[in-house]
């Protein structure tokens, strides 16, 4: 399109002065205020290409499948370019400031609710968890995607949702940043009080009634519930137009609360699933408390993923051959063969890959 319509649009001097969208505005005329312009110059765009839109509503509705993705990741997980991209390491900073801030919010509310009746921590593990997981991914999820947990981060890597290096980096940084929440925390509240509360953190008494075994089948299930369920909501590309930006978050921040809330009580001596490995782990560094049985707390969340990766991969949510709105699909020696074959080529390359992982 082009040509010259009539807007009422402010030209402001000083905000990127020389842009089409502001204006340039002449040196002798930088100090001066604002003025209202009625005839704004729109620059001609480029027609796009009937075969170009098509394109691009292929690349929005049709995802590789994950063995490909996961597959020509770790093909380039060597690649100098990728370990020294800016941008993964500034994404990874903002993961491991936001696990700093929910290291120290989650773990504050276990010191709080240390003493609490029993009737009532169910409750506030609920609510509480709820809304600081909610906000956080409302927080996050332009930025980096709204991983937090590592648990979350691996499991995108073994589904084709995330490039192992980016992985890395997120859970490099999520490591750090929970491990500096967890030592502000036990810095606020002195170490006796944060010895006596295990800093709010992940607990099973050794010599309780709940031996490791049982913690690890509650650990096991509790985060293949959260995988799960959150790849139905939130995680899984093709579900964003069935909940949208707004309701995902408050579907995981739910399921978050409920897990925690519901295995909380199962027994005496035992603090509930954990299922934020770096909350986890992070809360101990600050207490500097470690027991031989700590592993409870990542092997089963690690198992989860696989499982859940090995469901996803075989179950995907999606054809590989035509987006979910398709009434029928194409099969490889059908007419339509050479269509699916440039939709995978053109997916699968290292700009897909890029684009894969901004959605997650």
């Amino acid at each position: 399109m082009s040509g010259k319509i009539h807007v009422l649009k402010p030209r402001v001097p000083d905000v990127f002065p020389g842009s089409w969208a502001v204006g340039a505005r002449p040196a002798s005329m930088m100090s001066a205020p604002p003025v209202w312009a009625t005839t704004t110059e729109i620059p001609t765009l480029p027609e796009i290409d009937a075969d170009e839109k098509t394109l691009q509503h292929a690349m929005n509705n049709l995802l590789p499948a994950p063995s490909s993705s996961f597959t020509n990741g770790f093909k380039g997980f060597f690649a100098w370019d990728m370990w020294s991209n800016t941008r993964l390491w500034k994404a990874g900073a903002v993961e491991g400031a936001a696990s700093l801030a929910f290291t120290f919010l989650t773990g504050s509310v276990g010191v709080t609710i240390h003493d609490y009746p029993p009737a009532a921590i169910g409750p506030v593990i609920f609510f509480s968890n709820t809304i600081i997981v909610s906000l956080f991914i409302f927080g996050l999820s332009t930025a980096t995607g709204a991983h937090i947990n590592p648990l979350i981060t691996l499991s995108t890597t073994i589904t084709g949702l995330c490039h192992p290096v980016r992985a890395m980096i997120y859970i490099i940084c999520q490591a750090i940043g929970s491990c500096i929440g967890g030592s502000f925390l036990r810095g606020g509240i002195g170490h006796e009080r944060a010895l006596a509360t295990h800093n709010g953190g992940c607990f099973l008494d050794p010599n309780g009634v709940m031996s490791v075994g049982m913690a690890v089948c509650i650990e096991f299930a509790a985060a293949f519930a959260l995988l799960f369920v959150s790849y139905g909501v939130g995680l899984d590309p093709t579900q964003k137009e069935l909940y949208g930006a707004a309701l995902g978050p408050l579907l995981v921040g739910a399921l978050v609360g409920i897990i925690t809330a519901c295995t909380s009580g199962l027994n005496p001596g035992y603090s509930g699933a954990g299922i934020f490995p770096g909350r986890c782990f992070g809360l101990q560094v600050g207490v500097g408390q470690f027991y031989g049985h700590d592993w409870v707390w990542y092997v089963p969340d690690f198992a989860a993923a696989i499982v859940h990766g090995v469901v996803y991969h075989f179950a995907p949510p999606y054809t590989r051959e035509c987006p979910l709105s398709a009434t029928s699909c194409p099969r490889d020696g059908d007419g339509g063969e050479n269509t699916a074959h440039n939709s995978d080529t053109l997916s699968l390359d290292e700009e897909g890959v890029v684009t894969l992982e901004a959605r997650v």
